[in-house]
């Protein structure tokens, strides 16, 4: 049986010159090493031997055994070595693909930095607001028929009736407490509605509230600011046009409409064959609400506009459906 052992040591000298592959090597494995291997049979005889036999043989199969595990161990370093890429320092790096800012996210820096041009300060609000501030300080009390214009999401409270804002206007009375006039923010931030979704209404939004307060505050410098702006931020010089229109919180309130910035003013599907597409709600500020934030009505004055971030993205690029901004969809984000 020691020949035998001799034997298998032997042949397992012989055969590693032979292995090029981590294949080449299980095989090896398996044919010494392995639980039907060269070794497990010998073993297997020796353990019916006689106990000094036994000892004898035992000894001598272990040093085999390591042997020939040494042999296995030094080949598979030298195979496992092999199997990484040489890597040349000189050769250029793969690039790497980084990720971007959103299309909204970019969007609201860019009219937040077209509105600083002009003098707006920059106030954020909170998601979560009170009755009173989305509401009651605005001139909509309870039972009022102005709020079925706002589907709201109501939160569960102990204390205070709270809910996700429906519109950003719902800062307006804290910020004119926190300022003094003259001022001019503005008030990027996302709202809600509790409404069904399709190509152009979605339950959550982004909208841009403006707001001003000053002694010469008027509509004219209304009109000015939204021209300045829409040229600015479409990259060209668009007609700005104001219907007349209903807020609770404005006197007198007006619609915004700009020139089709697809058809260029002829009539299209998107503007309906009118030539203008409505872009914005605006107005001067309700008396109401400059009294309720602690403002002298016969010496202050002042204008608010809400603006659908959105809206105005979907005219710049032809985006078709509304959807799209929230969808994850990577086809759709990398395009900006």
């Amino acid at each position: 049986m020691k020949e035998e052992l001799d034997s298998i040591l032997k042949e397992a000298q012989e055969v590693k010159n032979n292995i090029k592959s981590l294949q080449d090597l299980e095989n090896f494995r398996i044919k010494f090493l392995g639980k039907k291997g060269l070794l497990k049979n010998i073993l297997d005889k020796i353990v019916n031997l006689p106990l000094e036999e036994r000892k004898e043989l035992g000894n001598y199969f272990n040093f085999v055994k390591e042997e020939v595990e040494k042999i296995y161990k030094e080949l598979r370093e030298k195979l496992e070595v092999g199997r990484f890429i040489k890597f040349d320092l000189h050769h250029p790096g793969r690039k790497i693909s980084k990720g971007h800012l959103h299309i909204i996210t970019q969007s609201i820096n860019k009219i937040i930095n077209i509105f600083s041009k002009i003098g707006f300060d920059v106030e954020l609000g909170r998601e979560i607001v009170t009755e009173y501030e989305n509401f009651d300080s605005l001139n909509i009390p309870p039972n009022h028929p102005a709020r079925d214009m706002w589907s709201t999401l109501w939160i569960k409270s102990q204390k205070e009736k709270l809910l996700l804002r429906t519109h950003t206007s719902a800062h307006q009375v804290e910020i004119l407490k926190k300022k003094n006039p003259p001022l001019k923010v503005i008030i990027p931030g996302k709202v809600y509605r509790h409404e069904a979704t399709d190509a152009r209404h979605e339950m959550q939004f982004h909208q841009l509230e403006g707001l001003a307060v000053g002694e010469g505050c008027n509509i004219q410098e209304l009109k000015g600011i939204f021209s300045i702006f829409f040229e600015e931020y479409f990259g060209k010089k668009l007609e700005v046009i104001f219907r007349s229109s209903y807020f609770p919180f404005t006197e007198p309130s007006v619609e915004v409409d700009i020139e089709c910035v697809l058809c260029k003013g002829r009539g299209c599907e998107v503007c309906k064959n009118s030539g203008y597409l409505e872009v914005a709600g605006a107005g001067m500020i309700h008396t109401f609400v400059l009294k309720e934030a602690g403002i002298d009505t016969n010496k202050y004055y002042g204008y608010a506009f809400g603006l659908g971030v959105e809206r105005i993205i979907m005219l710049k690029y032809n985006i078709p459906d509304i959807r799209l901004f929230h969808s994850s969809d990577l086809r759709f984000i990398k395009q900006f």
